[in-house]
């Protein structure tokens, strides 16, 4: 799947939220795409490349802690972990289900 329009029809509906990295935690300007999966833990995808050529474009995808929901973008989060760079949206979501169940069986 290379379109990038798909791509982010796809995280709109899986309930993904938007947001602008303007603290830079990611890449500072780009769009980042989040969604809860636990008490502060988010996934949160950054658009890298946005208004380049499309083949140059793309996702990573982080699991990231965060004081509240309305610090993604704002804020530095409290912690970091990188899923995958450059994730692809055919191959990597069962990748980043287990990721979501470690965190998931940690908070119980």
């Amino acid at each position: 799947m290379n379109d990038i329009n798909l791509k982010i029809e796809q995280l709109e509906n899986r309930s993904y939220k938007k947001s602008l990295d303007d603290a830079g935690q990611y890449l500072k300007g780009s769009e980042l795409y989040f969604k809860k999966i636990s008490d502060n833990n988010y996934i949160v995808f950054n658009h890298y490349n946005k208004g380049k050529k499309k083949y140059l474009q793309g996702f990573d995808c982080w699991i990231s802690t965060y004081i509240s929901e309305n610090e993604i973008g704002k804020s530095k989060s409290l912690s970091n972990d990188l899923i995958k760079l450059s994730f692809d949206f055919e191959e990597d979501w069962q990748l980043l289900n287990s990721k979501i169940d470690e965190v998931q069986s940690t908070n119980v």
